[in-house]
């Protein structure tokens, strides 16, 4: 136990195992006596999995004390709120995306389910890679030099990484453009957060970006919400040149944070409670 609240990296192995774990765990067989769509049941099956890390990982955060560092503490004023604002380019985006998209077909069930699916996709992957692993690794490191490079370029390499673990050789310069993608969004998500001092919109703004990114598989029954979708090369590049703004501006956000004021968060993370 004492090597695991002093090292990130086993930190980071038992959370990554455990999410991982919490998600492959097979529960359709739940949903077998009720008529629900193949969509449907998986929606609703990764509502469940997720509401259960989100306590889980909620729990880590308070027994790590890593509350100040995760900006889920209401002690710590919510600053340069017009940073969220950024990544709004990319709901946008993906708006514009449907404006020529027949989505009469839709039920509202199945855009509730979807909506909520991915929102609580949103929430999961913010808590445990900027909520846990960044703050982990920002109190390991946060005292050096590079620390603050270290402490939100490490999770988000992890990011980006775990969506290369169903990587679709057919499929491959669209799984490699998603792992980059995620690498961006989670460098550019990292900084924001400790310049704003708060996860929660944070979170909801990466289930934004996933529903407007996700709300067309609901026209095929055989695509699944997160599915990655086929792509050439050129489409891939597109994708990665999409979000590299946003990369940018991360880069730029980091140079502006100190290094004190990342150790004063650990140093109130020690005496803070969840709020």
């Amino acid at each position: 136990m004492k090597i695991s609240k002093n090292n990130p990296f086993v930190i980071a192995a038992i959370t990554l195992i455990l999410f991982l774990g919490i998600l492959k765990f097979p529960l359709i067989s739940v949903l077998d006596n009720f008529d629900l769509s193949s969509q449907q049941a998986d929606n609703i099956i990764r509502i469940i999995k997720n509401s259960i890390i989100l306590i889980l990982v909620l729990f880590a955060i308070k027994k790590l004390k890593l509350v100040a560092l995760s900006g889920l503490s209401k002690n710590i004023k919510f600053q340069k709120k017009y940073l969220i604002l950024i990544p709004m380019y990319l709901v946008v985006i993906g708006v514009f995306s449907l404006l020529d998209t027949d989505l009469s077909s839709i039920s509202a069930i199945d855009v509730i389910l979807l909506s909520v699916s991915m929102l609580s996709v949103g929430f999961v992957e913010e808590f445990i890679f900027r909520g846990i692993l960044q703050s982990v690794f920002l109190k390991k490191y946060g005292h050096r030099k590079y620390g603050i490079l270290i402490g939100i370029f490490l999770p988000a390499a992890l990011f980006g990484g775990l969506h290369l673990v169903n990587l679709d050789m057919s499929n491959i310069a669209a799984s490699i453009s998603q792992a980059v993608y995620a690498f961006f969004i989670g460098v550019s998500f990292g900084a924001i957060l400790l310049k704003t001092n708060k996860l929660i919109p944070l979170a909801i703004l990466h289930g934004l970006i996933n529903i407007v990114f996700s709300i067309n598989t609901l026209l095929d029954d055989n695509a699944m919400s997160g599915q990655i979708e086929q792509q050439d090369i050129g489409q891939a590049i597109g994708t990665m040149l999409i979000v590299l703004p946003l990369f940018v501006v991360g880069l730029f956000i980091i140079r502006k944070i100190s290094l004190k004021s990342v150790q004063e968060k650990i140093d109130l993370s020690s005496t803070i409670k969840l709020s």
